[in-house]
């Protein structure tokens, strides 16, 4: 995670626009202040406005005494050993002996979901793999105290806290309802969904309402494809539980098991009560949440770790008598599956340090007399807190505000929501100064922030990482390539289409489409009628 992070591939989005510049800017007195989104509406704002991250109110807490977002990176990996121990501790109860358990461990650590998660920079989620095992593991000792502090603590993760404190409680029902008093049926069973759905419910019907002034989250379309509103979707795949089936099965739930050989599908008094999560998730008309890629996966890691252990477990005492030998192979089972299955580019990997991204520091201060500079997404991370650099997006990028602001740039690192074609293009704007490590400051030339009047800028993207949300993202990449950089329109074009690489202009998509298509008829209609084929077919031009 950290060579990630030193490599640029960490982007800004959501890492540092979401949750390490909204710390900042909480212990400053604007809490979870979002300066500059990548989605138009969101900046400007608290991102409470958005989801109910409460808990990070207190993660913010360090930056009071040094801001840094080495903070959030730290936390993560906090969460993900927390988690792992007691994962180790649940096992152990469980009689799973010491190497399942260790093997159970670092199964939870070492599979593709979670490695997923902590490249993509810190998320919020994340914490539910700490919490979550926690919860069990003290529902599993009847210890109260601490499933409560638990619980509480998942609360206030997200909103979306009943999905996941549902499932933990089912998994608590099928492995030790019996041994449980009626007061601790309440307490682990029933308590822990009851809290998160009035969270949720004040979440939905004041805090939204007050901070953003709409009655729908930001994400409501993530589920349109059922129903407007968030009621309206849930009533929509109630109705509809066919359709919702064959999308959650046509989902990446699967790739998410991969990892774990299926054996969670043997264990599944472990996994049961992840279906609703499967279920929504799956029938989402958002590709990233449909795929369970990212982050969206962390919250199905504990409950398929733990089903994958008792079904390892379950299937190898079928076959060896010993319980020793039983426990050794379900631990290779478990342990080889994470490190065999499905790793690669999308597990831990080492990256190799890039120079600019260790330049930036002294470029932000050879920069520090520019009023406005606008910095490449794959950069802003590493260029500190100051509200005069902003993140370059196609917005800022054609505000006319931002007219003879500097832009800083590196050819290498990534630059989300724009291709490597628009940012060689930026580049070769004025240049302000020589600057170390490969970096290059341009000066935003007045013709680019023009926008043409009869021309309306883009439309919302949906927030997030690398066209993770909004219609565009339904198109394939190399289509998407085409429409955002096209190296025959006229100048003028090519500077609205950089300024607004979301989609080109209107009009003149439909005169594109019309010369085609006449184009095309012209050139069947100069090769004349096809002859008949000596099959007797009935070949000939198509009128």
């Amino acid at each position: 995670m950290w060579t990630r992070f030193r490599s640029g591939e960490i982007n800004a989005i959501d890492f540092t626009i979401y949750y390490d510049r909204p710390c900042f800017q909480t212990v400053r007195g604007r809490p979870l202040f979002v300066e500059t989104s990548d989605t138009p509406g969101l900046s400007n704002r608290s991102e409470l406005a958005d989801h109910a991250y409460w808990g990070m109110l207190i993660v913010c807490a360090p930056y009071a005494l040094h801001p840094s977002p080495l903070w959030l990176h730290a936390l993560s990996a906090i969460a993900i050993v927390a988690g792992s121990l007691h994962v180790l501790r649940i096992s152990q109860r469980l009689g799973a002996g010491g190497v399942l358990a260790g093997a159970t461990a670092l199964a939870f650590v070492l599979n593709d979901n979670t490695a997923r998660a902590l490249n993509y920079g810190f998320h919020p989620e994340v914490l539910y793999a700490w919490f979550i095992p926690w919860m069990i593991d003290a529902g599993l000792r009847g210890a109260r105290a601490s499933f409560l502090a638990a619980m509480l603590a998942s609360v206030l993760v997200k909103e979306d806290a009943c999905l996941p404190l549902f499932a933990a409680s089912v998994a608590l029902a099928f492995n030790s309802f019996r041994t449980m008093t009626r007061a601790n049926r309440f307490l682990f069973l029933v308590l822990p969904t009851i809290v998160a759905l009035a969270s949720l419910g004040l979440y939905y019907g004041y805090v939204i309402p007050m901070l953003s002034g709409g009655s729908r989250p930001t994400y409501a379309h993530f589920w349109a494809n059922y129903g407007d509103t968030p009621m309206a979707a849930l009533l929509g795949m109630v109705t509809h539980p066919w359709r919702v089936l064959k999308s959650a099965m046509t989902s990446g739930v699967f790739k998410t098991v991969q990892p774990h050989l299926f054996l969670p599908l043997v264990g599944w008094r472990w996994a049961i009560g992840t279906l609703p999560i499967v279920a929504l998730y799956g029938a989402s008309a958002n590709e990233q949440v449909r795929a369970f890629a990212i982050y969206y996966s962390i919250v199905l890691v504990p409950f398929f770790v733990l089903a994958a252990s008792a079904g390892a477990l379950a299937l190898t005492r079928r076959v060896v008598t010993s319980a020793g030998h039983a426990q050794l192979l379900a631990a290779a089972a478990v342990l080889l599956g994470p490190l065999l299955v499905g790793s690669g580019h999308r597990g831990y990997s080492l990256r190799p340090w890039k120079t600019e991204i260790a330049a930036v520091p002294l470029a932000v201060t050879q920069l520090a007399d520019e009023p406005r500079v606008l910095v490449q997404s794959g950069l802003f991370p590493h260029a500190g807190y100051d509200e005069r650099f902003q993140l370059l997006t196609p917005e800022t990028l054609g505000d006319p505000r931002n007219a003879g602001a500097v832009l800083l740039l590196a050819r290498r690192i990534g630059a989300y929501p724009f291709f490597d074609e628009e940012v060689e293009r930026l580049s070769r704007l004025p240049a302000v100064r020589d600057l170390p490590g490969g970096l290059t400051a341009v000066r935003l030339t007045p013709e680019v922030t023009e926008r043409p009047r009869h021309v309306r800028p883009g439309g919302e993207r949906g927030r997030g990482g690398a066209c993770r949300l909004g219609p565009e993202c339904d198109e394939p990449s190399d289509r998407r390539r085409r429409t955002l950089f096209n190296p025959h329109a006229g100048p003028a074009v090519q500077l609205l289409m950089m300024a607004h690489p979301e989609r080109p202009p209107t009009l003149l998509a439909r005169v594109g489409t019309h010369l085609v298509a006449v184009r095309a008829a012209l050139a069947a209609l100069l090769r004349g009628p096809k002859p008949r084929s000596s099959e007797g077919g009935t070949g000939g031009a198509v009128g």
